[in-house]
């Protein structure tokens, strides 16, 4: 029998996963946020792209005169270096940051803490291999965002599963694990958008509230939700082929809830 997509399970057990396991998400979800969220890597580059954008206008608006121009010439040999090294700072540290942040978020169940310290599997575990699959996961997204926005977009949904797919299997070949991912959310690319879509007003009550919400609350809510999704994808996985245990070999613990179902 083929699993079926519920997001309404996903959220309520994402829910009480993150309620049994209160302080270790929320301390997950901080240091996630303090190293690649709202308050380093996303300034990053949102000042990156405003800084481009900036220099844009400036070339294109005659009615600034040469003195501005030439001002934000001087300014163009900076932008590079700004951007390459923010995004170093997301392949070196933010997305093996993710990758285990994604094995705490699969170990944990109800009733089941994971150890804090798998946050840090992603550096620990083929750090090598990690690196790489995140620098192709993000070449590949941009190949494709250069074929206009929506393809860069429908691909980034694609990649949804590569952190939890090197989560469970750190020594996954790359070009597999980008592969994989892609098998797994054929055909669920949009219910993955309508997912993330559903967390609106509660980021929106995460913006009125100055993030308070967000980090006691919404957050880890929404990154347990998340991590619901993939066991969906990947249990959709195995019962269609597309992988297998051996690819696949789950998150420790290995049983939960009195020694019933697997750790995914």
């Amino acid at each position: 029998m083929q699993p079926i997509w519920n997001r309404a399970q996903f959220k309520q057990t994402g829910k009480d996963t993150f309620l049994s396991n209160y302080w270790p998400f929320v301390g997950v979800c901080v240091l996630l946020a303090l190293l690649s969220g709202d308050l380093f890597s996303l300034q990053l580059q949102q000042i990156s792209r405003e800084l481009v954008s900036n220099s844009i206008l400036i070339y294109d608006d005659p009615s600034l005169g040469n003195a501005v121009a030439y001002g934000a010439q001087l300014l163009s040999p900076y932008l590079a270096p700004f951007v390459a090294g923010s995004l170093l700072l997301s392949l070196l540290v933010v997305f093996p940051l993710q990758v285990g942040a994604s094995r705490f978020f699969l170990e944990s169940r109800p009733g089941y803490k994971a150890p804090f310290q798998r946050i840090g599997h992603g550096f620990v575990e083929n750090y090598g291999n990690v690196f790489l699959t995140g620098l192709f996961k993000w070449l590949f997204t941009l190949l494709w965002s250069l074929l206009f926005l929506i393809p860069g977009i429908i691909r980034s949904f694609g990649y949804f599963a590569v952190p939890y797919i090197l989560a469970e299997n750190p020594n996954l070949d790359h070009s597999r694990a980008l592969q994989l991912s892609l098998q797994m959310t054929k055909g669920y690319k949009w219910d993955i958008f309508v997912l993330e879509l559903s967390f609106l007003g509660w980021f929106l009550l995460s913006g009125v509230s100055f993030n308070i919400a967000g980090i006691f609350y919404v957050n880890p809510y929404y990154q347990a939700t998340l991590a619901e999704a993939y066991r969906f994808l990947r249990e959709n996985a195995m019962a269609n082929g597309y992988t297998n245990s051996s690819e696949l070999p789950g998150a420790q613990p290995p049983l939960w809830s009195g020694g019933t179902g697997v750790g995914l």
